[in-house]
């Protein structure tokens, strides 16, 4: 399916998902900053970079190497995601990918929008391999991973601290 996509939410109302544009790129660090901020779902506890890098991140993304993705509803971003190609020849059949969706708007949907315009990306490039890394106590997350076909393939125990308290990072698969 194309995009942009309107998707319905649980809740009845709709959200769009897009492919991020240089404008978006205040709401993205915003969105990620605000995710961040909790410490329990994203390595990173803060965004380091600029605006003006993100701009040119989003500007000059190659479609058939990355995808930078937003969601909007209720008239702001409120999530985004992006699948990135393996860098090299000898990992260009694989993809990683991340999502971030800010507190208010989880459980409604929204990720798995945006999970399956990612899927959905590598399988019309030919990826065989997507990957993404969970923290084992987001169960809502590995939940929606696990419905979409994800499944675990390895887990790193304790490989984050959260609050001082060891968490296993569960690498997740799927094969499109």
């Amino acid at each position: 399916m194309p995009l942009p996509r309107t998707v319905e939410l649980k809740d009845g109302r709709t959200a769009v998902v897009r492919a991020a544009e240089p404008r978006d790129a205040v709401a993205w660090i915003a969105n990620f900053q605000s995710v961040a901020a909790e410490r329990i779902y994203v390595m990173t506890e803060q965004f380091s970079r600029t605006p003006e890098e993100i701009r040119t991140q989003f500007a000059r993304a190659d479609p058939e190497r990355e995808l930078w993705l937003v969601a909007e509803a209720d008239g702001r971003l409120v999530g985004g995601a992006n699948v990135q190609r393996g860098a090299w020849r000898k990992n260009a059949h694989t993809a990683s990918l991340g999502v971030a969706i800010v507190h208010a708007h989880r459980g409604r949907g929204i990720g798995e929008a945006l999970v399956r315009a990612l899927i959905d990306w590598a399988r019309e490039r030919g990826i065989l391999r997507l990957k993404l890394g969970v923290f084992a106590t987001n169960v809502a997350a590995i939940r929606l991973y696990e419905k979409l076909g994800f499944r675990e393939e390895a887990r790193l125990p304790g490989e984050v601290l959260l609050d001082g308290r060891p968490v296993d990072e569960v690498l997740m698969v799927l094969r499109p």
